[in-house]
């Protein structure tokens, strides 16, 4: 007995060819895509950068009360006017070396702006002729001292300033029991050092760094005063025993000298 069989229609050619034209046309697809970042590429490489983003404002940011504008400006003159091509690092190094500038951020905004946030340095002693000491110890400048008369004045080689501004305070707190103000201290190359007096005094210390050789001066001053009304020229504590003194008299023009024991 014959079975029927359904007869199956012929599918259509480009039905049957549909896996193979996929295929083929992701291919070719993905060549042009490959194609066209390879000219892209090319195309970028011919361009100049500077002409297509072009770094038109500085927007300086932070409370800045000594650093200028221009000075920026001066530092970004160096560099090309390109905001995508712009080195931000190298940018940073140069603006960290101003006078006013403790620490930088940098960031690109579009299309053509550059944020620039400062802080400055805060000045707690003066350091030499021209330059200041910040919070964390270090030196900055050259700049004008003029306005910063009422900070201590340090005086030392470089690498030295963390080491004379804890003498100063350690010998500011010892001394205005008695009635002395420090204005600062000074060192010299051999590491010989001073406490120098508001009034004009100074109190020579030697090599030692050890500030118990003011214990000597402390009771002494009220003995001192008692003999001589005028101000202290210079105290030598410098010797083993006993302190060498010298003093303005008050009615005359020169310096007179003792030493106590």
């Amino acid at each position: 007995m014959m079975r029927n069989r359904r007869l199956q229609k012929p599918q259509p050619l480009l039905l049957r060819l549909r896996p193979v034209l996929g295929v083929g046309l992701r291919l070719a697809t993905g060549m042009v895509l490959a194609g066209m970042l390879v000219l892209t590429a090319g195309l970028l490489a011919r361009m100049d950068l500077d002409s297509v983003l072009r770094l038109e404002q500085v927007q300086l940011v932070g409370d800045l009360q000594h650093l200028r504008a221009d000075e920026v400006e001066a530092v970004l003159a160096l560099h090309g006017r390109g905001l995508f091509v712009l080195d931000l690092e190298e940018l940073r190094r140069e603006l960290l070396a101003l006078p006013w500038v403790e620490s930088v951020r940098l960031r690109k905004r579009w299309p053509d702006t550059l944020e620039v946030k400062i802080t400055e340095p805060m000045p707690v002693a003066r350091w030499g002729d021209d330059r200041l000491i910040d919070r964390h110890g270090e030196i900055f400048g050259p700049v004008d001292l003029a306005a910063w008369d009422f900070l201590p004045a340090l005086e030392g080689e470089n690498g030295r300033q963390v080491k004379l501004m804890h003498r100063y305070l350690d010998a500011s707190a010892r001394l205005a029991d008695v009635g002395l103000g420090v204005s600062g201290v000074t060192e010299n190359a051999r590491q010989s050092w001073r406490i120098n007096l508001d009034d004009g005094g100074q109190i020579l210390m030697g090599r030692d760094g050890d500030l118990a050789r003011l214990d000597q001066l402390v009771p002494l001053m009220p003995i001192l005063r008692e003999r001589h009304s005028g101000a202290l020229t210079r105290v030598d504590l410098r010797y083993t025993h006993g302190v060498a003194v010298a003093w303005q008299a008050a009615s005359a023009a020169r310096e007179t000298e003792g030493t106590i024991r």
